[in-house]
Parts: structure tokens; sequence; C-alpha cells
């Protein structure tokens, strides 16, 4: 994807406007959609996406809407990949597991990795435990749902970060002109990434946090070392900090960002 590609409004490719599913982690068929009629849904690119800087909330259980103008300010927002999402489906006429798989999975041999979970998939789904020890039993995604059904395995993730942090032109794209998260804690937001500037940064870094999973993921831009960790534990995020100090000498400021915890 070109820069100029970046800029262009996603409502480009979906002529017919931005149908939003309600609840978009409920994959039943009846859930409830609406198009959205905000005029600001047509100011939103992939660059607001990739950074977060939509103006989109997280989630929507209801009628989405805007919490601040797009490009206004940082805020984190799922919703926002989905809007991306439908457009890549709508510009290749695939399903984003089927596009992912081509594009990314088979070039990659991250053969463990789908958007969706069923009856041809690859490997074993981990169960997930409860804090008292019980296994939680969990619905798998039978539609792509792509800020949060990436099924994949540490092995299948390491290969992606390899793979991107071999490449060079793509590692300049992510970190070229990001956004401010906290100055306090020298974060920013790229693209798809959060990055911190450190004295031998900078570091591309994220996080998962699904009911029942902790993940994370961190690398430097500078030298290549980096990790991936995968829990099936809610309480397990607090091992990614003594991983990285291990991994990548140095107190890294962003364990104290608010929404590791």
């Amino acid at each position: 994807m070109t820069m100029r590609h970046l800029l262009v409004p996603l409502l480009t490719y979906l002529p017919q406007g931005y149908v939003h599913r309600q609840n978009p982690l409920d994959d039943r068929a009846e859930s409830k959609t609406d198009l959205v009629s905000d005029p600001r849904i047509g100011q939103v690119t992939t660059r607001m996406v990739l950074n977060h800087t939509t103006g989109l909330p997280n989630w929507s259980k209801a009628p989405l809407h805007f919490d601040a103008d797009p490009g206004a300010t940082w805020q984190y927002s799922g919703e926002g990949y989905m809007l991306l999402q439908r457009a890549v489906e709508m510009v290749t006429g695939q399903s984003l597991d089927a596009f992912m798989r081509s594009q990314v999975f088979e070039p990659l041999s991250m053969q463990s990795s789908a958007y969706t979970w069923g009856a041809n998939s690859v490997g074993t789904l981990v169960p997930t435990m409860a804090s008292d020890g019980t296994k939680r039993k969990l619905k798998p995604f039978a539609v792509p749902v792509v800020p949060t059904s990436l099924y994949t395995s540490a092995p299948d993730y390491g290969r992606f970060v390899v793979a991107l942090l071999n490449d060079r032109a793509a590692l300049e794209k992510i970190t070229a002109s990001p956004v401010t998260v906290s100055r306090q804690l020298d974060l920013q937001w790229g693209l798809g990434w959060a990055i911190e500037r450190a004295d031998d940064g900078p570091f591309i870094w994220h996080w998962g946090n699904n009911l029942g999973y902790r993940s994370f993921v961190m690398a430097s831009v500078r030298t290549g070392d980096g990790f991936v960790m995968f829990t099936d534990s809610d309480d397990d995020m607090a091992l990614a900090e003594p991983i990285a100090q291990a991994m990548l000498a140095g107190k890294h400021k962003l364990f104290d960002f608010a929404m590791l915890h």
C-alpha cells in the first residue's frame, strides 16, 4: 500500500455507505446493523484507522457514533478496524480470512493462523483458565472480526514479526509521522503498532487482551531483537515486563501504560 492510498477516505471503497454491525463480537445472523449517517465517516482514512485517530469508540453495541472528529486525537478503536475490514473485503471481493491467508499466512508459512475457527482449522485451540483454575468454555469466532479474532501460535506470529523486521520499507512506513499517545511515557502510535521512543529504540510493540487470554509482542527496530508472548490466563500480562527487561535491556516506560492493566 502506498502512502497515497493511506490518505484516501475509506468510504471511497464503500459506495453504498458503511453498514455497521452493532456489537461486532456477536456473530449471530440476527445481530443488529445500522447505516452510519454521520458525515464524518466520509473523512476516515486508512492511516487514521492504523494510528487510532478515527474518533470512533473501541466498540459499540448501539448505532455507531464519533467520540471526536477524525484526525483530532488518539483513541484506541476496534470499530475503526471493522470499517477497514469492510473496505478491504469490498475491494478484494474476498472475506478478510481468505485475503489474509493468500497475502500473509501462506507466503510466511503461518499454517496455524486464521481469523475464524471451524472444522477445518489447523492446530489445537488452547483452553483458557478462569481465576479459580477451571477451564472456560468459549465460543470460537465463525466470522472474521479483524481487531480481535486472530487465531495463531507463537511460532507463526514469530515468523510474521521476523518478516516485518527484515522489511525496512515497511518499518519506515510504520514509524514515520506517528501520533502522540503519552509524552510522559514516550509513547507514540504508528501504522498498526505502538512505538516507544527510548535511548536505544525505537521499539514497536502491541498487546492482546481477550477474555481469558493475554499476549504481548515487542521488538527493537534498531537491532531486530524481540519476543512474542502468548498466555491463557487473565492475569498473565504481568509477565511481559520481566521478559522485556531480559530480552531488551533497560526499563521500558510503556509498561506504565494504563491500557495494559
